[in-house]
């Protein structure tokens, strides 16, 4: 499934994933946060993402046990433009 296809909405304590064809929606419980060298990273208390995705909804996702999601603190930079 393409990363696209799905989204990421974090609220008071919990994440909600939304894949795009589908009825059912995960909510996992957001377990901690923390932001260092410039990555801001959640620790869920479940997986939400497959064996072969890498990324939902604009988040960086790892994790075996419980799904960790990660994306640079600050705006996102365009596609195609470089910082000099």
């Amino acid at each position: 499934m393409k990363a696209n296809e799905c989204t990421v909405t974090l609220g008071e304590g919990v994440a909600t994933i939304k894949r795009r064809g589908t009825r059912g929606t995960i909510v996992a419980n957001v377990l901690g946060t923390v932001e260092a060298n410039g990555v801001e990273v959640i620790c869920l208390d479940r997986l939400v993402h497959g064996i072969f995705e890498s990324e939902l909804g604009g988040w960086q996702v790892s994790g075996a046990v419980t799904t960790l999601l990660a994306r640079p603190i600050g705006p996102v930079p365009e596609k195609g433009t470089q910082n000099s």
